[in-house]
């Protein structure tokens, strides 16, 4: 089979690779217990699978990393509840989707509903981690939002506040293309901080109240503390962007003396969210193909994530077709 494989940093190369379920007869038949092979359709470049890309690992990495948003057809099945030729939602087990055929945990396929287009249907495992932590928050109908960054996973939470029915929604981005997607998913209004003061723009928008709920959707330090600086006294702040590093230097006593709820959330509950997910997209509840800004074929992987991880400015979310029969918008 074909598979990327990251060679270096910021470099990949499509190679030849033994399919991974018969690497697996030869070494451990055992390890086959309900697993999935599945046969790549489409997957998504999501913001954890830049780090590899960026230096953040060892060269050469193992063969098929990093992706892991994707849908595909079930090959070969050994669990029960998945049979061949099945078009599926499914997690790699390693996120190493950036090949023809990937290994998943019969645990993690959800089959996909008809009548639905596959690129937002690929967005339900992203949306589904959304969920996931909208779950735990109760209601926020009526409620005045600031989310900080605009992209994907950004844009899902202007447009599921949407839904739950916010009274302000507020994106902050440095990148005009994805604050006009977050006008299209949601947003009431939104702020581009490399020319605009974040605080001074939430506090003038909200009448100087700042935000009930603050949403960090980047993984930086400085967006970190700016969310406490935007967060009413009594506050929610919930802390989603993977962080690029392992320790902070937090602004502890403003978190501290405004008496914020802080909140982190990371993965989903795969039936229950991912579910949920596509059944508000196959309804029509939320419209995602604003995010979606280009469709790239297999053999581009490069490419797509040269413009996801430095071009962001130009993409939001990109979508490889491991078909490659479709046209790059």
């Amino acid at each position: 089979m074909k598979a990327g494989q990251i060679i270096a940093p910021e470099l990949i190369e499509i190679v030849e690779a033994e399919r991974p379920d018969l690497a697996l007869e030869k070494s451990d038949p055992s390890a086959l217990k309900d697993k999935v092979l599945v046969r790549t359709v489409n997957a998504a470049v999501c913001g954890s699978d830049h780090l590899l890309f960026m230096g953040n690992g060892t060269y050469p990495a193992p063969v098929g990393m990093s992706l892991h948003e994707s849908i595909g057809i079930i090959e070969r099945s050994w669990t029960d509840g998945c049979k061949e030729g099945d078009l599926v939602l499914a997690l790699p087990t390693s996120s190493n989707a950036m090949a023809e055929y990937f290994m998943g945990l019969g645990s993690s396929v959800v089959p996909l509903p008809d009548g639905v287009p596959q690129e937002q249907l690929l967005m339900a495992q992203p949306l589904g981690t959304v969920i996931y932590c909208l779950k735990r928050l109760g209601h926020w109908f009526n409620a005045e939002v600031a989310i900080v960054g605009q992209g994907p996973m950004g844009l899902l939470f202007t447009t599921m506040m949407r839904n739950m029915g916010a009274s302000l929604i507020i994106g902050i981005d440095q990148h005009d293309n994805r604050l006009e997607a977050a006008k299209q998913m949601g947003a009431t209004h939104t702020v581009n901080i490399s020319d605009t003061d974040p605080i001074e723009a939430v506090t003038e928008i909200t009448g100087g109240r700042l935000a009930d709920l603050v949403i960090e959707v980047v993984g930086e330090e400085d967006s970190f503390n700016l969310c406490i600086q935007l967060a009413r006294r009594k506050g929610h702040f919930i802390n989603f962007g993977v962080p690029r590093k392992t320790q902070y230097t937090a602004d502890i006593f403003e978190l501290f003396r405004r008496n914020l709820q802080l909140t982190t959330s990371v993965g989903p509950d795969i039936h229950i969210d991912f579910k949920s997910a596509m059944q508000m997209i196959g309804e029509k509840r939320v419209d995602l193909a604003p995010m979606i800004s280009h469709k790239l074929p297999f053999a581009r992987s490069q490419e797509a994530f040269e413009l996801a991880t430095k071009r962001k400015g130009e993409c939001i979310k990109i979508v490889v077709d491991f078909e490659e029969k479709r046209i790059v918008r």
